[in-house]
């Protein structure tokens, strides 16, 4: 079976440069055209399922990824983003003046830093995980569609990348692109990242 991971186009948080995770920002018209892109690239492959994020951001790309084709998204809240407490919706200022100890920390070594009144990386990844894993079961090639740090979730739970590449630029995804994943008999294979 074959996972196809896309990335939610731009945002309007995404756009503003904001800190967040849970607040239900809209695609802007950027992300509507990276959804478009990511929608052409998947042209040619096939797929029967499509799980995505409830989040409107991922929901529509979810939409706009699959045109005409005769598949019906499956919510999937645990795809959602990190809850990231009280650093939700701060600019990279605000976080400076606020969280002057974690803003660097975050970037640098996200999985040591738990947001204050947030979600663990932990707590994060076990969802994330259950997720996976339900899809998986089913055994059908499956689109996937959710956020930056959701997707990479699934990489280290497939054990296809290291922490320490994870939300880093080569481990991160890009907008408007897709990453296929070959599952076989429990072993898991990167086909591709960011085509």
């Amino acid at each position: 079976m074959y996972l196809y991971l896309v990335r939610h186009g731009q945002s309007e948080g995404n756009a503003a440069r904001t800190f967040h995770g849970r607040t239900d920002y809209p695609l802007t018209e950027l992300g509507r055209e990276q959804a478009r892109q990511s929608g052409e690239k998947l042209s040619g492959v096939s797929f029967t399922r499509c799980c995505a994020s409830t989040l409107s951001r991922a929901w529509e790309t979810a939409r706009i990824c699959l045109g005409d084709r005769a598949v019906e998204i499956e919510p999937c809240p645990e795809l959602r983003e990190q809850d990231i407490g009280e650093m939700e919706g701060l600019t990279w200022q605000e976080m400076e003046e606020r969280f002057p100890h974690l803003l660097h920390p975050y970037i640098e070594d996200w999985w040591s830093v738990t947001p204050p009144g947030g979600e663990s990386p932990e707590v994060l990844s076990r969802r994330v995980n259950r997720c996976v894993e339900e899809i998986i079961a089913r055994g059908e090639d499956t689109l996937i569609v959710g956020h930056a740090i959701a997707m990479s979730m699934i990489l280290d739970e497939l054990g296809l990348m290291g922490r320490d590449k994870l939300l880093k630029p080569e481990g991160f995804f890009s907008q408007g692109t897709y990453t296929a994943i070959r599952v076989e008999n429990g072993v898991a294979e990167l086909v591709c990242f960011n085509r």
